[in-house]
C-alpha cells in the first residue's frame, strides 16, 4: 500500500519569514469564495519576521538576520499553500489529472525586492475517506482524525482533507503521495515537512 503524508510547514523554534496580507484584509475563509474564477490574488503580501516571546506572536519588519528568508512553501498569515514556481513546477510533474486544481499568482514583498508565488486552489470536492474509520465530532461533519482509504486516493498525488463550507478549495491540509514526497527532498525544496497519515 503507498504511503501518504500531511504536507505542512517547517516548525522550528528559529524566527521565520511569513508572508503577511495587509492589515485590513478579510478572514482567509471569506476571501475563498471572492477569488472563484480569479487567478491572481488581488493584493500583495509583505514578508515580516516572526518569532515567540513569551506574551505571542512578535512581528518585526527587520529581516536582516534570518539565514533563509524566501522559502518554497512560505509561511503565511492566511495560512494558505503559498508555494514557490519550483514547488509548483514540482507538484504539477507528478500530478495524475484527476486533481482538478488550479493556481493563483501572488505577489510577495520585501521591501524593494519582489518574487511570484502561487496558491494552490481545489476545484472540485475529492472523495477521499474511509467514513467508517474516520473520527468526527459527534453529530457533525468536522474531522478529529482523518482516515483516507486507499483505494479512493490512488487517483491523486495531492489531494486536500475534507471539509465544509469553502474551506477545502484553499487549505493547509494537504496530502501527497510518497511519490511526490520524494520528488520534492529530491529537488531539496525549503520550508517543508511531511507527517505520515492513515490509509486504510
Amino acid at each position: 500500500m503507498e504511503k501518504y503524508f500531511l504536507l505542512s510547514w517547517k516548525n522550528g523554534k528559529e524566527p521565520l519569514a511569513s508572508a503577511f496580507a495587509p492589515k485590513r484584509s478579510k478572514l482567509a475563509q471569506d476571501l475563498i469564495s471572492e477569488l472563484n474564477g480569479i487567478n491572481k490574488l488581488p493584493f500583495e503580501l509583505s514578508l515580516v519576521k516572526v518569532d515567540v516571546g513569551k506574551n505571542g506572536l512578535i512581528e518585526s519588519n527587520d529581516l536582516s538576520d534570518l539565514k533563509e528568508i524566501w522559502l518554497d512553501y512560505q509561511p503565511n498569515s492566511l495560512a494558505w499553500p503559498l508555494m514557490s514556481e519550483r514547488l509548483k513546477s514540482v507538484i504539477e510533474a507528478n500530478l495524475k489529472r484527476n486533481e482538478q486544481i488550479d493556481w493563483i499568482e501572488c505577489k510577495v514583498k520585501n521591501g524593494s525586492e519582489e518574487r511570484t508565488y502561487f496558491i494552490l486552489r481545489f476545484n472540485k470536492i475529492l472523495d477521499v475517506l474511509d467514513m467508517q474509520k474516520t473520527m468526527f465530532v459527534q453529530g457533525t461533519d468536522h474531522i478529529i482524525k482523518p482516515v483516507f482509504a486507499s483505494s479512493k486516493i490512488s487517483a491523486y498525488g495531492i489531494f486536500p482533507k475534507p471539509s465544509s463550507h469553502d474551506l477545502w478549495k484553499i487549505t493547509s491540509g494537504l496530502y501527497v503521495s510518497d511519490v511526490l514526497k520524494k520528488a520534492i527532498q529530491k529537488e531539496k525544496l525549503t520550508g517543508i515537512d511531511f507527517e505520515k497519515t492513515t490509509v486504510s
